[in-house]
């Protein structure tokens, strides 16, 4: 009586994995972004790259002003400052764009009814591209 509770366990278990691995293998459509491409030629980049630059430009002409009137170890703790703004700006404006491209990656799964989008390296081959939609609504 043991081995018949065993074998039924047994071909459960494997009717269940087996039910389990079948619908892991669905027809999920996987698209695919030319990141590439979308820093060439979506204007929103080209924007954040501006204001990043500005930013760059707007600190380098106040150190510039700061180093007439300062002795050399309080002109160094200003560049130190003024590096350390740079760094959290530049960041700010990533995750600024990292929202934007992730929202706008989101819409584009609705409505090409795509389960997943990922970088176009990561996929050798197939996938739905993605990229022109994305610049699109990057405008």
């Amino acid at each position: 009586m043991k081995k018949v509770w065993k074998r039924l366990g047994i071909v459960t278990a494997m009717l269940a994995l087996t039910g389990m691995l079948a619908g892991c293998g669905g027809k999920d459509n996987v698209g695919v972004v030319d990141m590439s491409r979308v820093q060439k030629e979506a204007p929103l980049v080209q924007q954040y790259k501006q204001k990043t630059e500005d930013k760059q430009k707007s600190i380098e002409k106040e150190l510039q002003d700061a180093q007439q009137n300062m002795s050399a170890e309080d002109f160094q703790k200003k560049q130190q400052q003024a590096q350390q703004e740079l760094n959290i700006f530049g960041a700010s404006m990533q995750r600024q764009f990292m929202s934007d491209i992730q929202s706008k990656l989101g819409d584009i799964a609705k409505d090409k009814n795509v389960g997943i989008i990922v970088v176009k390296e990561a996929v050798p081959s197939g996938g739905i591209d993605v990229t022109d939609d994305l610049i699109a609504k990057l405008q």
